[in-house]
């Protein structure tokens, strides 16, 4: 029983790490030269041919 607790404290560990490190790398995420984000542009696209 102990060992399935530690083993389940470590994966939440393990996930709230992830989800701290996700957040941090989208913060700091360059932003593109013309200034539109990757939807955006595909919207454009879209939209441009029709769909």
């Amino acid at each position: 029983m102990c060992g399935a607790i530690a083993a389940d404290v470590g994966v939440s560990l393990l996930v709230v790490a992830n989800a701290l490190r996700l957040l941090r790398a989208t913060s700091e995420a360059p932003t593109p030269k013309d200034g539109k984000r990757v939807g955006d542009r595909m919207a454009e696209y879209a939209l441009a041919h029709g769909h």
